[in-house]
């Protein structure tokens, strides 16, 4: 995992289900959840940018990355 990405398990009081957070530089970027039987994603606005910017493959790995950790946990 990239340095600067944190993917953290959680249960959450609003959510059935554990979620993956993912976290840039301590900013949440995304949540992972399962819900409803799927896999859901949610993107997160960046507080102090117009946009989050990451090369495809960075991005992608981390996402697989929670998605596995979400599935191993939960």
């Amino acid at each position: 995992m990239p340095n600067n990405f944190r993917v953290t398990v959680v249960s959450l009081p609003d959510r059935e289900s554990l979620v993956a957070e993912i976290y840039y530089d301590a900013v949440q970027w995304v949540e992972i959840s399962q819900e409803r039987g799927e896999l859901v994603i949610q993107f997160y606005h960046h507080p102090l940018k117009d946009y989050w910017e990451f090369s495809f493959e960075e991005a992608m790995k981390i996402l697989h990355e929670a998605k596995q950790e979400l599935q191993k946990i939960g």
